[in-house]
């Protein structure tokens, strides 16, 4: 299955199609934003049920499944039944790698094949073909023995710049059913769904029974437009954990509806002789640990060649989210009593019925922009890794490591507990709450639903900032309750430096991304206090490095000065600086500029070894003989550097430099494999893998006890330092990197969606929006109204994503002689523009530049041309085409 050219001859990249084998370990989320989520795994189950806001990684809901009926011609031939899933990799072989889960087959899977199988006939499809492209998996049925073609798209509704519709307690199942044969085909597709009302997702369920079932109640619901099994649980109180409901429905009104059945081979026997679902047990609640379960299906017959697109509806509501992690850590010591949280779907919704109901008016619309997104996404000129790296990653903030409350707030964990931590069953999010340096590499939920992000900015500004101006790196929820404060030898513990100066410069991303000096003016008297502490705690001398002992990311203090922090001290400088100048605070801007001219010289005069930036430190000072990295060529040594780029801040660090510290990371920690490496203290890669390594000592000089992490993998570095290399030109080093983080997420061993580090669903790989970013040289300002590309890879025919504060849309370059044509076309909201600024090949000087073929107000700056387009606003379906010739 791959993309060849569309109508208008853009190239479209290939897919990755995932079948046999590489099904094992796929499990796409599904579910809304803080919604919670199940997963599609690549046999076609249901696996992971995280709806019940906890964590567990192999939740399984076992009476759940989609099944087809199909008869050719009449009554007389013989129908054929099978359940809308695979067991074609269940017999093999397979070790697993350490650290991931996604692999389990629920054993409750395998019986419910065995128990209906135990008559002779296959149940199975023969194989499954699996395209995911967040948020849309498209699965294709294989079986020879079925004479209709069946597929599926699924997809929770994913709208990027409207977080409501994309935060649905809903997932949508379009099963598409086409007639291969000559004659005419009866079918029946059906959906059942298991009444877990109730469950606290962690104990077990063999069949209908669990210890927490009891008092569950199904209805059948059918309406105009809907028809529905609607699932409660008359035994639970409104304030219990468990209380809520489910809902599973067809969007259509000629569906049969089963209100309750609980015997399998009952249900199927019947299923698979004429397609029809029922009887219904007696109606009433369901016996103390017992539940029912529903089930709707819709019968139709087929003419040749003919389909038709068969909508199911899974929905859930549960609204009393709890703080159910451990925050004693915090000063929490209160452990008896249920802070409440929410979910901000109970806002709009009252049942899951409500949810479903919803989704069903709103169907046309929810699913087709859902698909003009991933569709505008990935019609693009860059390479298909690439496009998979950003996309997988933004599952993460509809996974339980991201929660949005029902006060409005979206916070994150680092990742959600897992089998990394050597947990099985129920947990909580990992590392809470709102971990200011692990979410410093994050750039995803920034762009694609910047008002959720800003609200993180309230949460660092109005609440976890202290007195003296530090920014606390863990938040404490619910917010009223105290925060956290730690002190240990004197030091503050609770401020992590690069946290604190990422605060900085993730304010300065919002601002640029919302354009609202509304906002800018609430938080800057928080940004100037957390200025000053800087300044007194980190940079009492005013050179422009850091001094003292900085904790950060790396769960430990690096002393003396070094590049890492460093680098994000002078890059929030930059960001300060602009801020400072926007608020007329001229004082604090000058202030800003002569520390960060100092730093910059003195970094590059000091730091650099001639290949790469070291971090020199006093050996005598207490705790410094432990823990560092020294002479070693650390990964993120130019951390900073990468944030100046997407903020359109220039170079912090002599160009040259930078460029020689990334191609020696590329050369010392970029490993083939790793064989003969110790991975310590935890294994994120296995011995044949590419894989980037935290740091090495090329020059010798590791201590003894060095810095922590050093000997790991992470793929969110990986991410970053692809997208930089990318924009420095260094293109094949970058894309080694991204590639060699995708190919560990193959499906066989590890889930594409799902990146570990402390946790499943780990926040930092979040960094890889950049990739798309650098990769188009895309900068925005929306105070400004400025928006900048200059693409890095393949500049003479390129087509790319892009997002703005208000819309997002396509933006292409062609070079062809002398000439370069640029257009810009909005899919969906609106761009408002005064500054377009487009790259030029090197040495390029133009003769003229028009727009829309009129002449256009241009100058020629850093090699780039920029348009004065005065107050020019685009809406959905038009387009901007600049051609420049020279």
């Amino acid at each position: 299955m791959t993309r060849g050219r569309d109508d208008n001859g853009s190239l479209q990249a290939e897919r990755t199609v995932y079948s046999g084998a590489s099904l094992r370990a796929v499990a796409m989320p599904m579910g809304g934003i803080g919604a919670g989520e199940f997963a599609l795994g690549g046999d076609g189950l249901l696996r992971q049920w995280q709806i019940f806001n906890q964590v567990n990684h192999t939740a399984f809901l076992p009476d759940t499944f989609f099944a087809i009926w199909a008869r050719e011609g009449d009554r007389a031939a013989e129908p054929v039944a099978r359940l809308l899933q695979t067991d074609c990799f269940y017999d093999e072989e397979f070790e697993p790698v350490l650290s991931a889960s996604d692999h389990i087959i629920p054993p409750e899977a395998i019986s419910r094949i065995k128990r209906l199988e135990a008559g002779g006939e296959r149940v199975c499809v023969d194989d499954i073909r699996y395209v995911g492209e967040y948020p849309i998996a498209e699965l294709e049925y294989v079986d020879e023995e079925l004479p209709v073609e069946v597929s599926l798209e699924a997809l929770s509704p994913m709208i990027p710049l409207n977080a409501k519709d994309s935060g649905l307690p809903a997932v949508v199942f379009n099963f598409t059913v086409r007639n291969t044969t000559d004659g005419p085909t009866q079918v029946s597709l059906m959906g059942t769904l298991q009444n877990a009302v109730g469950y606290d997702a962690g104990s077990g369920i063999a069949g209908n029974r669990c210890v927490c079932y009891g008092g569950n109640r199904n209805e059948a619901v059918c309406g105009e437009g809907l028809a529905a099994v609607s699932m409660t649980n008359d035994r639970l109180g409104s304030d219990h954990a468990g209380w809520g409901s489910m809902v599973i429905a067809t969007l259509g009104d000629e569906a049969q509806v089963l209100e309750r059945w609980q015997d399998l081979e009952a249900l199927w026997q019947r299923f698979a002789v004429d397609g029809l679902v029922g009887p219904s047990l007696a109606a009433g609640e369901s016996a103390p640990g017992e539940t029912h379960n529903g089930a709707v299906a819709v019968r139709f017959t087929l003419g040749p060649g003919e389909e038709r697109v068969i909508p199911i509806v899974i929905a859930w509501h549960f609204p009393n989210h709890y703080v159910n992690w451990n925050q004693t850590g915090f000063g929490v010591t209160d452990t008896k009593t249920k802070f409440h949280l929410g979910n901000m779907y109970s806002n709009w919704f009252t049942s899951a019925l409500d949810a479903a109901e919803y989704v069903g008016e709103n169907y046309e619309r929810l699913c087709g922009d859902t698909r003009l997104y991933r569709d505008t996404f990935y019609d693009s000129t860059l390479p298909y890794g690439l496009l998979d790296a950003v996309t997988s990653q933004t599952s993460t903030i509809r996974t339980p490591t991201c929660i949005w409350n029902a006060d409005g707030n979206f916070h994150g964990f680092e990742g959600a507990v897992g089998a990394v931590q050597g947990v099985w069953g129920v947990s909580s999010g990992s590392c809470p709450l709102n971990c200011t340096h692990v979410w410093n590499y994050e750039m995803t939920l920034s762009r694609l639903f910047p008002d959720l992000e800003r609200t993180m900015r309230a949460t660092d500004w109005h609440v976890q900032q202290t007195d003296e101006g530090g920014v606390i790196f863990r938040t404490v929820v619910p917010l009223y309750l105290p925060r956290w404060q730690q002190v240990q030898a004197g030091e503050r513990t609770t401020i992590a430096c690069d946290g604190h100066w990422g605060t900085v410069l993730k304010t300065y991303r919002e601002f640029q991304q919302s354009g609202s000096k509304d906002w800018l003016d609430e938080v800057w008297p928080n940004v100037q206090r957390a200025m000053q502490y800087g300044f007194e705690t980190w940079d009492d001398d005013e050179d422009g490095v850091l001094d003292g002992p900085q904790w950060n990311t790396f769960d430990l203090y690096f002393h003396g000065h070094n590049t890492y922090c460093s680098s994000l001290y002078l890059a929030a400088l930059r960001a300060c600086e602009e801020m400072a100048k926007i608020q007329g605070d001229e004082d604090l801007a000058d202030d800003c500029r002569r520390r960060f001219e100092s730093g910059s010289e003195k970094i590059d005069a000091t730091l650099f070894n001639g290949e790469y930036y070291e971090q020199h430190f006093d050996e005598s000072i207490e705790g410094a003989d432990h823990h560092q990295y020294g002479k070693g060529c650390i990964s993120d040594q130019v951390f900073g550097q990468w944030w100046a780029h997407s903020l359109g801040l220039g170079y912090i660090l002599d160009p040259e430099k930078v460029r020689s510290a990334l191609a020696s990371v590329h050369k010392y920690n970029f490993r083939q494999n790793l064989i003969g490496h110790t991975q310590t203290p935890r294994v994120y890669a296995s011995d044949w893998e590419p894989s980037l390594l935290n740091a090495s000592w090329p020059n010798g000089g590791r201590q003894e006890h060095p810095m922590l992490y050093c000997d790991e993998v992470w793929t969110s570095i990986e991410y970053h330092l692809g997208s930089h290399m990318i924009i420095e030109g260094m293109i094949e080093q970058g894309m080694e990197l991204v590639q060699a983080a995708r190919n560990r997420h193959n499906g066989v061993t590890r889930n594409p969606w799902n990146e570990i580090e402390c946790g499943d669903h780990y926040v930092r790989p979040m960094a890889s929006w950049a990739l798309l970013e650098g990769a188009g040289g895309r900068v925005y300002d929306a105070w400004r109204g400025m928006i900048s590309f200059d693409p890095r890879t393949t500049p003479e025919q390129f087509r790319s994503f892009f997002i703005t504060a208000e819309g997002w849309g396509t933006f292409a370059q062609t070079r062809d002689g002398n000439s370069q044509t640029n257009l810009l076309v909005v899919a969906w909201g609106e761009l408002a523009l005064r500054e377009l600024r487009l790259g030029l090949a090197e040495g390029v000087e133009p003769a003229s530049v028009n727009v829309r073929g009129e002449d256009a107000t241009w100058r020629l700056e850093d090699g780039a041309v920029v348009l004065d387009l005065g107050e020019t606003k685009l809406a959905a379906g038009d387009e901007l085409i600049v051609e420049i010739e020279w």
